[in-house]
């Protein structure tokens, strides 16, 4: 017995260094690569990052079909890049999905192998670890993606509330977002609204500018403020006082969904209860009593 455990140690530690030994290779290339001259952009997550060469040929080869023929999925995985603010294609994406699902497939074929599994195990590993690799990119960009939104989301109303503290003081509306672009902490809001600056600056219309803006936030409050704007400058209406009453509309709506989430907690608290209170509470409770009928010699009667 002891053997087997043995052997079954050095199977796993000479996986784990041949992995290891291949992952560090692999990373010190990629370093080497990016020195020499911006191999893949920064801002890119880890799973698309570290393996930009191999996804772009992927993308090439496969991806831009797999683009074409799911359109559907496609068009969904633009829209998280384009909330997530990622230079990617949906192309990419599927060619990031199908590099990790074959490279973790291939590390459940090894792993399985080392420690000799039958066939059975190994196509299950095959298929475990190969959907696990196919979720893993666009699971990432999706919490990134929700994740820059809530950020967003959270800044909106003090940004509104600086803007037009700025107009009114005497500043007009491009004045007033260089003043909050330029004086805030870097975030994707103040990115989205630099975007938006640039975009008058090069002399597009306030209003065009602003429903760019609102396309890519794909935000309802924000998207209302929008309109709101919109028709205020129409029937002559003060922007400062539609901007003010738009940021406190936001702040409602905020602390509505607070008061939504808090009213699911006790519903969601019931599911780690269940499978993990209660079972204690029974066990604490029972097994005294059981213990107790059974020295006392009436255990035969149940």
């Amino acid at each position: 017995m002891d053997e087997q455990v043995y052997l079954l140690l050095a199977r796993l530690l000479s996986f784990l260094s041949s992995f290891l030994l291949v992952v560090g290779l692999k990373f010190y290339f990629s370093g080497k690569n990016r020195n020499r001259g911006g191999y893949s952009d920064p801002r890119l997550p880890f799973t698309f990052r570290e393996f930009y060469g191999e996804i772009k040929i992927l993308k090439d080869t496969l991806g831009s079909g797999m683009k074409q023929l799911f359109r559907s999925k496609s068009e969904a995985i633009a829209k998280d890049l384009k909330l997530a603010a990622l230079p990617l294609d949906p192309a990419d994406v599927f060619g990031a999905q199908l590099l990790w699902a074959v490279l973790l497939a291939a590390c459940g074929i090894v792993f399985m192998l080392l420690l000799e599994m039958d066939l059975s195990y190994v196509v299950t590993a095959i298929f475990i670890a190969g959907f696990t690799g196919w979720l893993i990119p666009i699971v990432q960009i999706q919490n990134l993606a929700q994740e820059r939104q809530t950020s967003i989301r959270r800044a909106l109303p003090f940004s509104i509330d600086l803007i037009s503290s700025a107009m009114t003081a005497g500043l007009d509306f491009s004045a007033a977002i260089r003043y909050y672009v330029e004086h805030s902490e870097v975030s994707p809001l103040t990115q989205e609204f630099g975007v938006t600056l640039k975009m008058l600056e090069l002399g597009n219309n306030r209003n065009d500018a602003l429903k760019a803006m609102a396309d890519r936030l794909c935000i309802d409050e924000f998207r209302s403020m929008v309109n709101a704007v919109i028709q205020g400058t129409e029937m002559g209406a003060s922007i400062t006082d539609t901007l003010r009453i738009n940021a406190e509309e936001m702040r409602r709506v905020r602390v509505a969904a607070a008061e939504r989430k808090a009213q699911r907690a006790p519903s969601l608290m019931m599911i780690p209860m269940a499978l993990f209170i209660m079972p204690s509470v029974f066990i604490i409770i029972f097994v005294p009593i059981y213990l107790r009928v059974q020295s006392s010699g009436m255990a035969g009667m149940f």
